[in-house]
């Protein structure tokens, strides 16, 4: 499960796009904070191979993988006021954050605070994050001096802090910086906004062109790494409420592929290094999230800390396997599954049984 969190000027469609994730029907309107509270949800990770493992297993119940959602206020648009910072230590708790730019017009739903530039909302978006990130090191930098004048064991620290300070003040958000691990162990108490792997939502009008213009603008700017994606908040806040069917059925009639909620986790994913692992049997169907390059104990925690803490070794096939041979059991009697130890590598799709000892 990963934290995300919403974030954008007013009037862009950062709670349109919430409710298109999460299926929920948190209030939108036309003037600019019509959100004064933040928005939690949850969404439910789409994934095919699942569905279709459970159904060669006959598992009695599907479990998917989630994420969290916090749909936070706008922050202060070109006319000043709204609620600025007032809510960006929240998004401090967060894992990812996803940032949303307005390029539609719309007569209904001013665009006074945000424009319809969205290279220009993304470099306004970050000078916010690197100036929040500054007030917060400039602080900590000038404790951490003072403390370190009585400890010595403590002036690396002082370092790394001012350093980021000093290229925080010269309006440079800390992912274009170079730093050490030491450094970033500095800086982990802090939760720097501008650390966090971000996506960029450019939310487009019904058939506008050039999305592909567009997210390449987008990409010029803002730090590498990030991932730019395009879709139409208020069409696919439209498709949400629809059941499945009817939802299929809207989405490829205009064009739309998987939806917003695919595009969404796979670019999550790939911001914030995650992928997905999967538990088989009768009794359920089980897909888990872990950080690109964990092991095979570290996946055994995610199911339970237990089977992280005696872990012996695990039996491990992709799921493909399991659903071309028609079930776990099945995937054994071929030979299609295989031991791995404790310095195993979890890879995308792996189907996972682990064996240990308490």
């Amino acid at each position: 499960m990963a934290r995300v969190g919403i974030f954008g000027l007013p009037n862009v469609g950062k709670t349109t796009l919430f409710n298109a994730l999460t299926g929920l029907d948190a209030p939108t309107a036309a003037h600019p904070f019509s959100t004064t509270e933040p928005n939690i949800g949850v969404a439910k990770v789409p994934d095919d191979r699942l569905d279709r493992a459970a159904a060669v297993e006959h598992s009695a119940k599907i479990v998917r993988a989630t994420l969290d959602l916090l749909d936070l206020p706008a922050m202060a648009g070109q006319s000043g006021g709204g609620f600025g910072g007032q809510f960006l230590g929240r998004l401090r708790e967060m894992e990812a954050l996803v940032g949303v730019l307005r390029t539609f017009e719309d007569e209904a739903v001013t665009d006074s605070d945000s424009g319809t530039d969205p290279v220009a909302q993304a470099e306004m978006l970050l000078l916010e994050l690197t100036i929040a990130d500054a007030d917060v090191f400039a602080r900590r930098a000038e404790r951490a001096i003072k403390e370190a004048g009585s400890d010595a064991a403590k002036k690396a620290f002082a370092a790394s802090v001012q350093r980021a300070a000093d290229h925080l003040g010269g309006g440079t958000p800390l992912r274009l910086g170079s730093w050490t691990a030491e450094d970033l162990a500095a800086f982990r108490d802090m939760a720097p906004l501008t650390l966090k792997p971000t996506v960029w939502v450019i939310n487009v009008s019904e058939g506008e062109t050039g999305p592909d213009a567009l997210s390449e603008a987008v990409t010029s700017v803002v730090p590498a790494g990030d991932v730019v994606v395009t879709l139409s908040t208020a069409i696919e806040e439209e498709a949400a409420r629809l059941d499945p069917a009817d939802r299929t059925e809207l989405l490829e009639g205009l064009g739309l592929g998987e939806g917003a909620l695919a595009t969404m986790v796979r670019a999550i994913y790939a911001a914030v290094g995650l992928l997905s692992f999967f538990t088989i049997g009768p009794k359920e169907a089980h897909a888990w999230t872990v950080s690109r390059g964990a092991t095979a104990p570290e996946a055994a925690g995610k199911i339970h800390s237990d089977l992280e803490r005696g872990f012996i070794r695990a039996e491990v096939t992709p799921i493909e396997a399991v659903i071309e041979a028609g079930g776990w059991n099945a995937a054994k009697a071929t030979g299609r599954v295989r031991l791995e130890g404790k310095d195993y590598v979890v890879a995308e799709g792996d189907v996972i049984e682990v064996r240990f000892s308490v």
